[in-house]
């Protein structure tokens, strides 16, 4: 069978951020230059993980250099901050890294740029640890309306 312009069977490697635990149970990055949840990283989004039945939760708080439209923030940050929630799941529940295969977003509303806190869940299909898990994620504004919506699968790598 022809592979499509280059297509290979080889996956190129993935190396995830390293994730420490903090004192107050939250999860953030040890690798402090990663642009979603690294410590030292004056452009990164900041992201904090927590445990929160069914899943994980993390909140972002939008700056004016995420602007995409005019007073909107970018889609391609929003996406940003699904994935790395999504992928700090299986960190954050069971303590493996994982990275992402596919990621599926639908965007439902556009989401202001006017430095309200915005909240990111993420839980999987199945509760078991597994190998690769289906993940789902979606970003809140703040009355809770749902702004994004997003699925993956995501695959545990060895650190």
């Amino acid at each position: 069978m022809a592979r499509p312009f280059g297509a290979t069977n080889r996956r190129p490697p993935a190396v995830p951020a390293t994730t420490r635990i903090a004192v107050d149970g939250s999860f953030r990055s040890v690798e402090g230059t990663c642009y979603g949840c690294g410590d030292d990283n004056p452009a990164g989004l900041g992201l904090v993980f927590s445990a929160e039945p069914p899943g994980v939760v993390s909140e972002y708080v939008p700056r004016p250099e995420h602007c995409g439209a005019p007073g909107i923030i970018h889609g391609g940050v929003l996406a940003t901050c699904l994935d790395e929630t999504m992928a700090a799941l299986g960190f954050v529940l069971d303590r493996v890294h994982c990275v992402t295969a596919t990621l599926e977003l639908k965007y439902r509303r556009p989401v202001p740029l006017d430095g309200r806190a915005l909240r990111i869940e993420a839980w999987r299909e199945r509760v078991d640890n597994r190998r690769r898990q289906r993940v789902s994620g979606r970003l809140l504004l703040p009355d809770g309306t749902v702004a994004v919506e997003a699925s993956g699968i995501f695959v545990q790598v060895d650190r």
